[in-house]
């Protein structure tokens, strides 16, 4: 069913693509592909939803809700390809239109469930954030579509009020579109960004069409249809994607994107300045709201750059590169809000550090752990985080648990940290010892498996101190004894 339904899909799509935008198969033909083909096209795009739905599992409700959005729009389509394509005498509103408007509220229910699915909790800040840029982006395309369509629409109530639906719900589901984006901090990911894609891809299409209805905006044609069947194509490839990426619950951004929710509203801000000055004759106030907001996102990148090196002073252990205490105290409060997501420690200790020093003194100490640190993170940074605990302490965690990276490649993951933290020469022999714990396997939380691997380490340690301290049989005498 599902390869019927993807020949159907980006079979038909390509189909109606090459006859409207290059004009193979002519006029002849146009019932067939813009009316047969087309609505078939969005009818499987919300057939291929629902056999996402069929997977189970918290997005369920989600993709129940959006094929259910897809399916109302291919409703509208087949009666307007039954009922209206080519009579004049066709009602406004008609039934077409509560599939085409159905499927807004639809598609925003479905994005509501997902973001519930992928984010379990998450920081009030982030949420702000995600408002934000929902309401600067609403603010924005109010008054550049919004405001255009009603400036220009007229006729009874209802037919005002359906054609209003139209920018209303484009709006929305854009601001949210954009909203959504911010909650990821700008890191939709596959799942996310096709899913988006394809709501945003609807809104613009919808957007040319209102323009085409105007006369002189936008040159008349079907060049729009294939837009909505590229919008419908997105949404049902969704089918064959993996789940989308869990929304992470804190609200700390890297670099730039923390610049992005002030420079919308800033922009937002600038745009609506300009439209106001287009209605009024006053330049100078335009000029200095303007000005006032790009200072606005000056100061922030300034503050931006400041923060970001002292957060990156606190976060780095200074002697080795590695991750400082307080990134680890960072990260684990992150981890602590998702207890059970699967996770390894690997605590390590190094033996013969303090002989080492007391040898070659302080300062030749601290360059052996500068070089070890380096090491380690060299040998860990592709497959975890290494930290340094201080002195001769040092931690790595490692994203999975036994089931995700299996007994054999975890340990192979630890001897690779400890061979490491390894260093031989004339007079000196330093090694690690070495103790692992895995969540949820092992341990309930992050904190218990620290524990775990804490104990681990020094069970190693005190074995290997007592192995040296027991000399070893000489077999030729016992055998000598006999």
């Amino acid at each position: 069913m599902r390869k019927a339904i993807a020949a159907v899909l980006f079979g038909g799509a390509a189909l109606v693509i090459v006859h409207d935008w290059v004009g193979i198969a002519g006029s002849n033909l146009d019932t067939a592909i813009n009316g047969v083909a087309y609505d078939a096209v969005v009818v499987c795009a919300g057939l291929a939803c629902l056999t996402r739905a069929l997977r189970g599992g918290p997005e369920r409700g989600a993709w129940l809700a959006i094929g259910a959005s897809i399916l109302a729009w291919a409703g509208g389509e087949i009666w307007w390809t039954l009922y209206i394509e080519g009579n004049p005498g066709a009602p406004y509103p008609s039934p077409a239109d509560i599939g085409y408007l159905a499927f807004y509220p639809l598609a925003v229910l479905g994005l509501y469930l997902l973001v519930r699915a992928r984010a379990r909790e998450l920081d009030r800040r982030l949420w702000m954030d995600g408002a934000i840029a929902a309401l600067g982006t609403g603010a924005l395309g109010a008054a550049l579509l919004f405001e255009f369509v009603a400036d220009r629409t007229g006729g009874s109530t209802v037919e005002v009020a359906t054609t209003l639906a139209y920018p209303f719900g484009d709006v929305v589901l854009v601001s949210l579109i954009v909203g959504v984006i911010a909650l990821t901090r700008w890191r939709p990911g596959r799942t996310w960004t096709l899913l988006l894609a394809g709501l945003a891809v609807m809104a613009v299409a919808d957007v040319a069409f209102t323009l085409q209805s105007y006369e002189a905006t936008l040159p008349g044609g079907d060049w729009v249809e294939p837009i909505y069947l590229i919008s419908a194509v997105l949404l049902g490839a969704e089918a064959w994607q993996p789940e989308a990426n869990r929304i992470l619950p804190d609200a700390r951004f890297d670099g730039w994107r923390e610049m992005i929710v002030p420079g919308i509203v800033a922009g937002a801000m600038i745009v609506l300045g300009i439209l106001q000055y287009l209605h009024s004759s006053s330049a100078l106030t335009t000029i200095l709201w303007s000005l006032t907001m790009l200072a606005v996102i000056g100061r922030l990148a300034l503050s931006l750059r400041e923060n970001t090196r002292l957060l990156e002073q606190v976060r780095t252990d200074p002697l080795t590169g590695l991750g400082s205490q307080a990134r680890l105290r960072m990260d684990l409060e992150l981890r602590e809000r998702s207890p059970a997501e699967p996770l390894t420690v690997i605590l390590l200790d190094l033996n013969g550090f303090k002989r080492y020093n007391d040898s070659f003194g302080y300062p030749a100490g601290d360059k052996m752990l500068a070089m070890l640190g380096r090491r380690l993170k060299a040998a860990v940074e592709w497959q975890a985080t290494g930290y340094r605990l201080g002195g001769d302490e040092f931690l790595v965690l490692v994203e999975g648990g036994i089931v995700d990276l299996g007994l054999e490649r975890r340990d192979e993951i630890a001897a690779g940290a400890a061979e490491a933290l390894t260093s031989r020469g004339r007079g000196f022999d330093l090694g690690a010892a070495w103790g692992i714990a895995s969540v949820p396997e092992e341990a309930d939380s992050p904190a218990e498996a620290m524990q775990l691997a804490d104990v681990r380490m020094y069970a190693q340690k005190e074995s290997r101190r007592l192995a040296w301290s027991v000399e070893p049989v000489d077999r030729e005498a016992v055998e000598q004894r006999r």
